[in-house]
C-alpha cells in the first residue's frame, strides 16, 4: 500500500493495487481510514484499484485545519479523485454518505456507481438538540463511554477493532468532534432537492441498526434519486457498522455490485 499526498494540501490518501478503475472508500465519523481493512481483504474485482483517505480532522489528519463542513470534505475527496484521473466508485459510511454523493454528481463522466452504507441523509440526521449533546460530547467523554457507545451502535463488532477506534477516537479535538457532529445532523442544502447522482446505486443498511432505519432509507435517502438504478440490501445482524459486523456480507454486496457495472 502507498500514501501520497495532494500537492500544496494536507490531503493524504492510500493507493492498494492496480486497475484502470478505482474504487474509494470514505470513513464515517469518529473513525479512520483503516476501519475499512476487513472488508478491503475480501474484495475480488480485479480491474479496480482501491484508495481510502482520512477526513479533515480525523484519523493521520487529526491536526488539520478547518473549516469542518460537507463542502470541504467533498472538496478534498474530489481532490483525490481528480488525481486518480480514472473512472471510479465511491463507498462512504454514515455521514460520509452525503460526501460521495457530492463528488459523484459533480463527476458524470467518471462516476461509475455509488455505495451507501448506513448513510445519514443529505438533509441530516435531524435529532433534536437536547438528544444530540450525546454526540456532540463523545470527543469529551473518555474510553469507557467511547467503547459503550461502539458497542451499543455496533454490538457485534470485533473486541480488537472496538478497542482501536476507542484509541482513534481519543485523539480527536473536542471541538472538530462537536463541529462535525453539528454537520451531519444539520445537513447539507442539496438535501432540499433530488440528487444530481443518476448512475448506479447501492444501500446497505444493518438489520439491527437504530440510527438509519428503513424508514430514514426509503424516506429520506432512496426517494432523493428518482433517476438512479437503486439496489438496497439489508446487513442481517449488523447495527450501524456493518463493515466491521459483518465485513463479509457488505464485501460480497460490494463485490457483486462492481461486477453488474457496465464493461
Amino acid at each position: 500500500m502507498n500514501s501520497l499526498t495532494i500537492p500544496h494540501n494536507d490531503i493524504a490518501f492510500s493507493r492498494e493495487g492496480v486497475g484502470d478503475r478505482a474504487i474509494v472508500f470514505q470513513h464515517g465519523f469518529l473513525d479512520d481510514q483503516y476501519v475499512w481493512n476487513p472488508v478491503i481483504a475480501e474484495l475480488t474485482a480485479s480491474r479496480y484499484e482501491i484508495v481510502r483517505l482520512d477526513l479533515a480532522g480525523f484519523g493521520d489528519r487529526s491536526a488539520a485545519n478547518g473549516p469542518f463542513t460537507y463542502d470541504r470534505f467533498a472538496a478534498d475527496l474530489a481532490a483525490v479523485v481528480d488525481a486518480l484521473d480514472k473512472p471510479f466508485v465511491l463507498v462512504g459510511h454514515s455521514m460520509a454518505g452525503p460526501i460521495v454523493e457530492l463528488v459523484a454528481a459533480g463527476r458524470h463522466d467518471r462516476a461509475l456507481g455509488v455505495v451507501l452504507l448506513s448513510p445519514i441523509p443529505m438533509a441530516g440526521a435531524g435529532t433534536p438538540d437536547e438528544a444530540f449533546e450525546m454526540f456532540r460530547s463523545l470527543g469529551e467523554i473518555g474510553p469507557e463511554h467511547l467503547r459503550g457507545f461502539r458497542q451499543q451502535t455496533a454490538p457485534l463488532a470485533p473486541e480488537d477493532e472496538l478497542d482501536r477506534l476507542v484509541a482513534v477516537a481519543e485523539k480527536l479535538r473536542p471541538e472538530v468532534v462537536r463541529t462535525v457532529a453539528d454537520v451531519w445532523n444539520n445537513g447539507h442544502p442539496a438535501g432540499e432537492r433530488p440528487s444530481g447522482f443518476s448512475g448506479p446505486l447501492l444501500v446497505l443498511r444493518g438489520g439491527e441498526d437504530v440510527l438509519v432505519t428503513a424508514e430514514v432509507v426509503a424516506s429520506a435517502v432512496v426517494a432523493r434519486f428518482p433517476s438512479a438504478t437503486i439496489t438496497v440490501t439489508v446487513i442481517d445482524k449488523a447495527g450501524h457498522w456493518p463493515h466491521l459486523e459483518q465485513p463479509s456480507a457488505v464485501a460480497a454486496a460490494i463485490n457483486g455490485f462492481l461486477a453488474e457495472l457496465a464493461p
